[in-house]
Formats: C-alpha cells, structure tokens, sequence
C-alpha cells in the first residue's frame, strides 16, 4: 500500500514516515525540501505540481500533514491560505486520479475553542467554536473535506490532535521552549501564562494512532488523539526543576499571553481506544526525560 504524507520532513511527519515503514507502507512525501527519491518538493499551494505528484505516485492513501502550525503567527492570512486554500488543492488533487485516494485529514484540538472547565474532557461530539485564526482555518478545512466527500465520494478519516511534543520539535513550542532553557542551564525563562491546561501526548504515540487509522480505515469517522490528562506549564516547569535537579525562575511577559487564551483543553480520546484500541501509552515525565537527554 502506498501513503503520501504532505509535510513528510516536518516534526510529525518524520516520525510518521518512520511508524508506517515499520508496518510495511510504501511511503511518499511531498514538502518544500527534498530529502529523498521519494519525496517530492513542492508547496500545497501549487495545486498543478500536486496533481502531477499525486498522478505519478498513485497513492492509496493521503496523510494531510502539510500546516501552518504556529497559533501566534502575526499574518493570519496565511492560515487560511495555507491551511484552508492549501488543503482545498490536495483534495482537488485527488479526484484527479483515476482511483482516488483516502485521506486523512489532520486537524486540530483548537477547532473546540474554549471549552467549560466543567465539560472537559472534550469528545468529538462537541460542536467546533474556534477562537483563533488557525482554529477557524483548520475548521474550515474539516468542512471541506466533509463536503468534498458528500459531493465526490471521497472517503476520508478528520482527525483532531490534542497538543504533542517530544525529541526534534522545534523552540516555536512551549515544551521544547522549557527543556532547552534547562538543557542550557538558563536561570530565568520569559513566558506568558504559565497557568494554561494543556493535553500533551508523546509524537511517537501520536504517529501509532494515525498508523493504525490507516490500518483500520473508517469511512467518515472524526477522532481525538489525546492522553486525556491536563497539566499546566507551571507544573511541567516543576517537573523538569525535579527531574534536572536545576531550578529555573520565570520572567512573566504579558506580551507572551494570547488575546484569545484558551483557559483549560483536555481531550478524550476514547472512541479511538473502543474502535481501534489505541490510547497513549508513554507518560509525560518519559517525553521530558526523552527531551532532556536529546543531543
């Protein structure tokens, strides 16, 4: 079988590429660096080079990676272009072969927005409510993948990811941000609210659970990818004061807080665990030890 990652040399699309090699997958990729024969370089907003791509590959299945991904990125239009006008081109691509793929779309956990304390964990059945800019790109995008499937027939699986770390993610981060400041022996950080609750689950469970959708393809299905748990970035900075036997003070910039903080996100990834049987099995002190001894 053949799968086709879109953003195949990003943080989670090395790993993926690793996981599904691993499980036997013939693995394609297309980014904006070419690393390999099989992986191709062009931008999803090139909806010609994509169709080229797609045609010579013949891809059963399409792992929809390729994003803007940092939430405080100033030029909100590139969002939208990007993550909305660049997935419009990948599912245009598709029903340009003669045997369409099936995709799986990658969105995101920010598609909720905010959520009451009192209803979490968050389930797929909670309408989306997105209340920043690449929530709202990532809620359209799901949208025009549901309509590209009521309209062409395009079998697709959306899948929304809680937030995700581990070893080679980039500074842009609030994990790598942290672990890097401990790993250089830094004795202040400059962060916004370190009160937040986030969701983290560990890239390499986070690949398995996309890997196993692939192995156990369901039509039109919508899934959280979540280890169910909260944590604040207060609690991660103790953490790593405990396991580094380093302390670390933080410098609050109140430039650093979003306009449209989200208080509290946790996910509930259960309907992954009762139809596919996957759930995060690698704790978090694991990930920071994993990040902390990172060369």
């Amino acid at each position: 079988m053949k799968v086709l990652l879109t953003g195949i040399n990003g943080f989670v699309g090395t790993y993926l590429k690793n996981e599904l090699i691993a499980r036997g997958y013939d693995v394609w990729g297309v980014d904006v660096v070419s690393t390999s024969d099989k992986t191709f370089k062009a931008s999803i907003m090139d909806e010609n080079s994509l169709s080229c791509i797609f045609t010579q590959v013949e891809p059963d299945y399409i792992v929809h990676l390729a994003a803007i991904a940092e939430v405080d990125q100033l030029n909100e239009s590139l969002f939208y272009d990007i993550n909305f006008r660049g997935t419009l081109n990948v599912l245009n691509s598709c029903l340009r072969l003669m045997k369409i793929p099936r995709i799986v779309f990658i969105s995101s956990s920010l598609v909720y927005g905010n959520v009451p304390v009192d209803s979490l964990p968050i389930d797929e059945s909670f309408a989306i409510n997105p209340v920043n800019h690449y929530g709202a790109s990532k809620a359209a995008a799901e949208i025009a993948v549901k309509t590209f499937g009521a309209e062409y027939g395009l079998e697709y699986v959306i899948v929304r990811p809680f937030n995700h770390t581990g070893p080679g993610q980039t500074e842009k981060f609030v994990v790598p941000k942290i672990v890097n400041a401990f790993k250089r022996g830094d004795s202040t950080i400059s962060l916004g609210n370190i009160n937040t609750i986030r969701d983290f689950t560990d890239v390499r469970d986070v690949v398995k659970a996309y890997a196993t959708i692939i192995d156990h393809f369901k039509n039109g299905e919508i899934y959280n990818v979540s280890s169910g748990k909260g944590i604040t970035i207060r609690d991660i900075i103790d953490k790593l004061n405990h396991i580094s036997g380093r302390l670390i003070t933080v410098d609050k910039k109140e430039f650093l807080v979003r306009k449209s903080e989200i208080k509290s996100i946790v996910g509930n990834a259960q309907k992954l665990k009762n139809d596919l049987n996957w759930e995060a099995k690698i704790s978090f002190d694991d990930t920071l030890c994993s990040m902390l001894n990172e060369d």
